[in-house]
């Protein structure tokens, strides 16, 4: 809930400048595109009642307004800085009227008024009281505490600060500190940043209930909001109930308490309660950095790289036998037997030759051409052709492709049959050739010399092999994913790498071991060199015998892929450990989930980098209700965030106690004991900070510089 307790609506004093000065319709427009819901107006030595109450109007609906006023302070030992008033709306017009008493008669350019005349003039009206601190001009130690002591409630003096570094440090540990918007040209009012309440607040008198920390208020709005009952076990024998905001919860306290296994029981309840949970270990960020580069589970789709996976050559190859031409003996014997047998010289068909398939590699062709055109209308079936043509194309488009897939099984059926046919015929001869010479004893003229089967099918093998190894030449395929962004080096990605095997392929990129595809590709490439020589029955037969062994059947064994990180630009990039936290948590971060469980997510990260990057990721996640339960030693973290829910784990004397509480309150309690009550202040600074003492020390050298 955004507040704006510091706020000028007009030019009152000549170093103002004009850009102060606004109409209600930009005031309107101006709040509700900041989203502020309440807002203080607190003008210069001057309170203008009647534009109070036309601002109050206008933005009745959206946003509460609360009068107020910017005064020139100066105490009689000579101080000079800037307190601001402001006042409960429900006496804006006796605040008007004594405000106007106060300065009656003075210049708004010069008067000035001490602490006492102030608390003296205003007090009456329910007022707070909002100093200058760390920012000019601001007021001294010695003075904030005359403030204290005139105005006699701590919660009803703040500090203002324009150091948001300071605001999350002093905030946190004690001092009641905002930071408004100090507008200076109405213009820019959205880039203003603002204070924010962690508890929504429906009134003046609810806010300043809140800031005395009064635990009935307290109670009351946590309980608007949204939590699940669930239980925790920091140890197998130990189950403890917890309230889980749809908010930041922290798990903080000792090494060694069980923080760990609170959260990850957590977590596997949330599951087993069909919440969208995500879970992030920081011990694991090396583990789990590798598994995002690992590529055993990437589907290794040879179509990626737009090649063939060639199994049909594979298959060819493995089936390949010589075909053995037509000894010279057996033309001998036919003609020393032609004429032995009268009735046997009348059936010309004994003297037939064989029929010669015209188009032998007809049937390869189209089958390889089918997987094409099928994988063609895999990958159209994937997209929307609509959103890119029009009914009447995208009609024709499917057309089309039915029509090239239903042609093209016709032609591949049609091969399929005049190949069979041939074969048939052939046989019919042969068997007749047969039966004749068993009955007349004598040899028939052979069917064919059998040198055009012995070429071709030697052919056909080199073109198999060849066809492979074509294959085979260098083809990649890159997929770029976002991963996350680091300071300096901009976005960083995961790169995804396919391509077949090369001389610059590495063993990780292959399920085999890169030497044993090396190792068949050469015997490949043997194949290919020697088809017309005599020996190359044997190349097949080792070929054959090392894919069984290594189950190659296609070129998908041969696809590497391998990931790599790397920066826009292309240019490889190796993160440090620091690094890959970072990203792996970012990555966590990013994911959409209903909860989120984080356990240590400072390991390997500067504290710099927690409080800019990591602390505002996680209040945006619990402004947008989701679950977010972080088990943490970081300070930015645990108290920054001002969670919700803060569960201390303790141990002394070899005893565990669990406490709970909240920032706004103060008070952490014992869940088995009531009466068991600590400061939520004492035990952040004590827990995260290494004690008061070391907090302060801190302060001072901070201060100092």
């Amino acid at each position: 809930m955004k507040i704006d307790l510091h706020c000028h609506t007009k030019m009152t004093k000549k170093g103002d400048g004009e850009g102060r000065n606004v109409t209600t319709e930009v005031f309107r427009q101006k709040v509700a595109n900041a989203d502020v819901k309440i807002i203080a107006i607190t003008n210069h030595n001057h309170f203008d009642y009647t534009q109070y109450i036309e601002l109050r109007d206008v933005v009745n609906e959206i946003c509460q307004v609360w009068p107020g006023v910017e005064i020139d302070i100066k105490q009689e030992h000579g101080s000079k800085w800037h307190l601001v008033v402001v006042a409960n709306p429900d006496n804006a017009e006796e605040f008007a009227q004594k405000v106007n008493k106060l300065f009656s008669g003075k210049s708004i350019e010069t008067v000035t008024c001490t602490i006492q005349e102030v608390y003296k003039a205003l007090n009456d009206c329910d007022t707070i009281y909002i100093a200058h601190f760390h920012k000019k001009p601001s007021i001294s130690e010695e003075d904030r505490e005359e403030l204290l002591r005139v105005v006699g409630d701590t919660a009803r003096v703040f500090n203002e600060t324009s150091d948001h570094k300071a605001l999350g440090v002093f905030a946190n540990h004690g001092f009641n500190v905002l930071i408004g918007s100090d507008v200076k040209n109405w213009d820019d009012y959205e880039k203003s940043t603002f204070a924010e309440l962690r508890l929504p607040v429906a009134s003046f008198q609810q806010f300043c209930l809140l800031a005395k920390r009064d635990s009935t208020v307290v109670n009351t709005l946590l309980n608007k909001k949204k939590y699940n009952t669930m239980t925790a076990s920091p140890h197998h024998t130990v189950k403890i109930k917890l309230n889980i905001y749809e908010d930041m919860n922290i798990v903080f306290g000792q090494k060694g308490t069980g923080k760990s296994e609170i959260l990850q029981t957590l977590y596997n309840e949330a599951k087993a309660l069909g919440i969208n949970s995500l879970l992030y270990k920081g011990v694991e960020k090396d583990e789990k950095f590798s598994e995002i580069l690992d590529t055993r589970n990437v589907d290794r789709d040879i179509s990626k790289i737009n090649a063939n996976d060639c199994e049909l050559e594979f298959t060819r190859i493995f089936e390949w036998t010589e075909k053995t031409p037509t000894l010279l003996a057996s033309y001998l014997s036919w003609c020393s037997t032609r004429d032995h047998n009268t009735n046997k010289s009348r059936m010309k068909i004994t003297d037939s030759s064989d029929l010669v398939d015209l188009e032998p590699s007809c049937t390869r062709i189209h089958h390889s051409n089918y997987k094409q055109i099928k994988l063609i209308n895999e990958t159209i079936s994937k997209i929307d052709p609509s959103l890119y043509l029009d009914e009447h194309d995208v009609k024709k488009l499917k057309e089309l492709l039915e029509k090239l897939l239903i042609n093209n099984k016709k032609k591949l059926l049609q091969c399929i049959i005049e190949e069979q046919a041939t074969l048939l015929v052939n046989f019919s001869l042969r068997s007749i050739k047969s039966i004749a010479d068993k009955k007349s004893s004598t040899v028939s003229k052979p069917a064919s010399t059998g040198f055009r089967e012995f070429a071709l099918n030697r052919i056909e093998l080199k073109q198999h092999a060849n066809s492979i190894i074509k294959n085979l030449q260098s083809k990649e395929h890159n997929e770029t994913k976002y991963l996350g962004e680091i300071d300096g080096k901009g976005q960083v990605y995961i790169n995804t790498k396919y391509r077949l095997l090369c001389d610059e392929s590495r063993t990780n990129e292959f399920f085999l071991g890169i030497r044993n595809l090396r190792d068949v590709i050469a015997k490949l490439r043997d194949i290919e060199r020697n088809a017309c020589k005599i020996d190359v029955a044997n190349l097949v037969v080792e070929f054959a015998q090392k894919c069984h062994e290594m189950q190659v059947d296609s070129l998908e064994k041969f696809l590497g892929i391998s990931r790599q990180i790397v920066l826009e630009d292309g240019s490889l990039y190796s993160p440090s450990s620091g690094e890959k936290s970072i990203l792996m948590l970012q990555q966590v971060l990013s994911s959409d989930a209903d909860a989120y469980f984080l356990d240590e997510p400072e390991l390997g990260m500067g504290n710099s980098y927690i409080d800019s990057s990591v602390r505002p990721i996680l209040s945006d996640l619990a402004k947008k209700h989701k679950m977010v339960v972080v088990a943490t030693h970081n300070a930015n973290i645990a108290v920054r965030t001002l969670p919700y829910m803060s569960i201390l784990r303790t141990h002394k004397n070899g005893v565990y106690a669990t406490y709970t509480g909240n920032p706004f309150d103060d008070r952490l309690v014992n869940i088995e004991n009531s009466n068991d009550v600590r400061s939520w202040t004492e035990e952040s600074l004590h827990t995260l900070e290494g004690g008061k003492e070391a907090f302060y020390e801190r302060k001072s050298i901070y201060e100092t510089k």
